[in-house]
């Protein structure tokens, strides 16, 4: 054997080791493994988990999973029922006291931000204006997210404090905080929006800092989950009820929202009620956005 593949296979052992002595007892050996192959050929170890990389100029919908197709969408077994019948284009599963979600942040709708050489390209609304030369691109965010949120006592944690994301949709995709890149304001950046309200920033990471139009509009729908474990809804309640007739915003239907645009009242998935956030005015950002400057709870993790 060569001194090149001695060294490296040592490296590997060390490596392994290393993950073996501090994984999760959840972890399952079979995850150890893909860390290690993953270190090996250094491709993105996500990928194992969440199906083929994702390239623009052929990327097609799946009408079964309607998710892109060669994506992974799976829920585990085991996950709430909210997370299991609400989420997909993605891969959850439940390690500890966490919930984990896997995703490529691959939207399932048409993006002026594929490439105009994709089949699923489509202008810019009338009025908008790109981002720059910023497309979407495969990613590898990992959420490691509360499976029993509380209140954080004492100084919240701000959404501005480097997260990779803050939240991910039912849909996969990253939610962003409220605000935009330094020297810009989101009600300007709200100006490259594609027609379903994200853009990708410089490195294709496609985001969302305002309600996703494919899958809300101004209605009372579960949009995702913040890293805190708190859920995130559209900008109305949906007063515990199936029906929509009786929906509402915030402070006509519940208590008012407080400055991170959340509240604390009972909805057809919580009937006990929880706290949860709400698509708001937000007055740093200029517009309306999924989350105000600071969580309500404790954050998890999130790694890209």
């Amino acid at each position: 054997m060569e001194l090149l593949q001695i060294r490296t296979l040592a490296l590997l052992l060390v490596f392994g080791s290393s993950l073996t002595q501090c994984k999760p007892k959840s972890d399952s050996d079979e995850e150890t493994l893909l860390l290690l192959a993953a270190a090996a050929s250094r491709i993105c170890v996500n990928n194992a988990y969440t199906g083929t990389t994702v390239v623009n100029s052929t990327a097609t919908l799946d009408t079964n999973t309607d998710c892109i197709t060669g994506m992974t969408s799976s829920m585990s077994a085991d996950l709430p029922a909210w997370i299991r019948n609400n989420f997909k284009c993605a891969v959850g599963s439940v390690s500890g006291s966490n919930y984990v979600f896997r995703s490529q942040n691959i939207p399932n709708n048409k993006s002026f931000y594929f490439g105009s050489t994709s089949p699923m390209y489509v202008a810019l609304a009338g009025g908008q204006k790109s981002a720059g030369n910023n497309q979407i691109a495969s990613q590898c965010l990992v959420y490691t997210i509360p499976s029993s949120p509380a209140a954080k006592s004492g100084t919240l944690t701000g959404t501005q404090s480097g997260y990779a994301s803050v939240g991910i949709t039912v849909n996969g995709l990253a939610i962003f905080n409220n605000a935009a890149a330094p020297g810009d304001t989101l009600a300007t950046e709200a100006q490259t929006f594609d027609t379903f309200n994200g853009h990708p920033q410089s490195s294709g990471v496609y985001h969302h800092h305002s309600q996703p139009l494919n899958v809300t509009t101004n209605d009372s729908k579960l949009i995702g989950v913040l890293i805190d474990g708190f859920p995130v809804y559209g900008l109305h309640c949906d007063n515990n009820t199936a029906a929509t007739g009786d929906d509402g915003a915030p402070g006509a239907v519940g208590p008012a929202l407080d400055a991170n645009h959340g509240h604390t009242a009972a909805t057809v998935l919580f009937p006990s009620g929880i706290y949860h956030y709400h698509f708001a005015s937000d007055a740093t950002a200029g517009i309306n956005t999924l989350i105000g400057s600071s969580f309500h709870g404790t954050p998890g993790t999130v790694s890209n």
